[in-house]
């Protein structure tokens, strides 16, 4: 018997960045939009249908569309793993799916990625306050320019003369206050493009602005700066006309269909303004509950995905702005996952503070919490209760019902912070920072016992498959140790030779052996009557895997590892070989569990991406 796992769904827009999600131009249901360093094509009124383009090592910090929609431009963060922490820009084939041609000269991080309106230019910008003009169907380098200080916008104009071979192209760019027009022209004696630069006029005072969005109307170019102004230049005079007050921590986001402009800004409010030079209407407006990094109009300009800075995507329609939630996401490091009895419906939390109960059926979230401390873990405790553990020392309940984010109790478990929390009829067991295992009184939450055999944190908790009073506990002090609440006494105190101990799981079969995995790559097993461990499964044999994670399936075949690598091994437990390794995070994976029916994988990781996995048995 075989098995084999697939990946079903990615949940990862985390809104860390500005304008990371784009409308298809042409297709009205395609959906574009970063996670981490990978780029998510979804549809957007069916989850399940996702594709992913992956070829960056960094979180994706800026895409662009080409009008036609055949090509797809992405930037990224400095990477970790090439000297001067270049920034790539990748150019994709969208039609094919494939990478198209690379380009390089940025580092740091990519600001802003814009193809000219036929798709022949490619302006990009960078923190290392470099631009560049590439000519995407050679790969030749047009323009580059290093400004004062980084340049967040390069929008492109209309093309300005159709009729020959070589067309001009407009072009605006901005950094500090500087708001600069560019003519790109073909020159015949050199027979190249060369560009023409002109400073816009500012009136006598000045105006000390950083733009950040912009999008040339007309004959006008209007840009939003981070004082929350919308800005009006005319073009052809190359004057400034005016600056007009449009939201509060600046404007992010600019988008326009038709006669309407779609502005968003840092306090979520976005707006739809009509108008021309310097008289605007604003027509409808909303409000949402968190800063908004990201706004494209569908194809056919009815609806609007905004993105927000809490991880959100909201769908709004043109007409008055109503808004309905499309998608949320977490905002930092994924720490634990848990599931209850039922397999469609999963508890996930981060270091953010975030806890979210989702629906897998459609990959929204029931109901959320947020408290200001991170979340170390979660467990369901019936009741309808979800317990988390917080770094502050506080276990906190909360509510599963649907839409009520409600705290039910809370109370203080550890001095440096709670690690583990797990929860059975009659008690909870936490585990803390401050080395000490305890004990709670389920109901009247009072402390039963108290255990300081480890000498470090601790990593993680199991309760035993057999015995409803045995627990097991493990830390990266190489400590595996077995308590027995009825002899309130630690039975046995297992000790590796190996590497630090990061997470253990327990077996169904085998006299129940527990299994802990470790940062040497290697799975042990440990039974209660020998001191050694039992058994040992190696990790791959030419790399070093720093395991993270492991449990094992329901029906006790097979077992599922994370690691530091960003990978999930899955091994059988019968062969004791790997059978699957499963790419699919850009960071470590910082825990993996089985869905009760075991068709389901799901993992979280250090990249604030929770992916679920399809299980099959062949």
């Amino acid at each position: 018997m075989s098995a084999v796992v697939e990946l079903e769904h990615f949940i990862g827009y985390g809104g860390k960045h500005l304008n990371t999600v784009r409308y298809h131009p042409t297709e009205a249901e395609t959906l574009i939009y970063s996670a981490a360093s990978a780029i998510i094509i979804e549809n957007v009124n069916d989850p399940h249908k996702q594709e992913f383009l992956r070829g960056h090592d960094n979180d994706v910090s800026s895409i662009d569309l080409s009008l036609n929609g055949k090509l797809l431009a992405s930037g990224q963060l400095g990477s970790p793993f090439r000297k001067g922490a270049v920034a790539p820009v990748v150019v994709w084939d969208f039609d094919n799916r494939s990478r198209y041609i690379d380009f390089n000269g940025l580092a740091h991080s990519v600001l802003c990625v814009r193809f000219s309106p036929d798709g022949r230019f490619l302006v990009a910008t960078g923190a290392n306050q470099m631009i560049f003009v590439w000519d995407v169907s050679t790969g030749e380098v047009v323009y580059n320019r290093r400004t004062e200080s980084p340049c967040f916008l390069g929008v492109w104009g209309p093309i300005l003369d159709l009729s020959g071979r070589y067309p001009s192209y407009q072009l605006c760019t901005t950094y500090d206050s500087q708001v600069l027009y560019h003519v790109m022209k073909f020159d015949m004696r050199s027979m190249c493009y060369t560009l023409d630069s002109d400073a816009m006029q500012f009136p006598p005072s000045g105006l000390q602005r950083k733009h950040i969005c912009g999008m040339i109307n007309g004959d006008f170019l209007i840009t939003g700066t981070s004082a929350g102004d919308l800005c009006v230049f005319n073009i052809k005079t190359k004057v400034f006309r005016t600056a007009l007050p449009v939201c509060n921590n600046g404007v992010t986001s600019m988008a326009q269909h038709g006669e309407m402009l779609f502005v968003a800004g840092g306090d979520g409010r976005i707006k739809a303004l009509r108008g021309f030079d310097i008289q605007w209407d604003v027509l409808a407006e909303n409000v949402l509950e968190s800063g908004v990094v990201a706004l494209t109009p569908s194809a056919d300009g009815a609806e609007l995905i905004a993105g927000s800075r809490n991880g959100k995507m909201w769908r709004l329609l043109s007409s008055d702005l109503t808004g309905t939630l499309q998608s949320a996401s977490h905002t930092g490091e994924v720490t634990d996952i848990a599931f209850g009895p039922r397999s469609d419906v999963v508890c996930t939390v981060s270091d953010t503070g975030e806890v979210f109960l989702l629906d897998l059926s459609d990959y929204m979230p029931i109901t959320s919490a947020t408290a200001k401390s991170p979340v170390r873990s979660a467990v369901f405790a019936g009741d309808g209760e979800i317990l988390a553990a917080y770094d502050d020392g506080y276990i906190r309940a909360w509510s599963s019902e649907k839409g009520v984010s409600k705290q039910l109790w809370q109370m203080n478990c550890h001095r440096q912070g709670v690690t583990c929390v797990r929860a059975s009829p009659h008690f909870v067991v936490t585990g803390g920072g401050d080395c000490a295992v305890r004990f709670w009184h389920r109901k009247s939450r009072e402390m039963l016992s108290s255990f300081q055999n480890h000498r470090k944190p601790v990593a993680d908790l199991v309760l035993d498959e057999v015995s409803p009073h045995v627990v097991h506990s493990a830390s990266e002090d190489k400590l595996v140790v077995t308590y027995d609440l009825k002899q309130n006494k630690a039975l046995v105190q297992h000790t590796s030779m190996g590497g630090n101990i990061t997470s253990i799981s327990q077996r169904k079969d085998h006299d129940n052996e527990v299994v802990s995995c470790a940062q040497d790559g290697k799975l042990l097993f440990w039974d209660v009557d020998y001191p050694d461990p039992t058994g040992c499964i190696e990790g791959p044999p030419d790399v070093l895997v720093r395991l993270r994670c492991c449990e094992v399936s329901p029906n006790g075949r097979y077992i599922a590892a994370g690691s530091d690598d960003a990978r999930m091994y899955i091994y059988d437990l019968v062969s004791c070989q790997c059978i699957q390794e499963c790419e699919g995070h850009s960071g470590g994976v910082t825990q993996v569990r089985w869905s009760p029916d075991q068709k389901q994988l799901i993992s979280a990781g250090k990249d604030g991406c929770v992916i679920v996995w399809n299980f099959f048995e062949l």
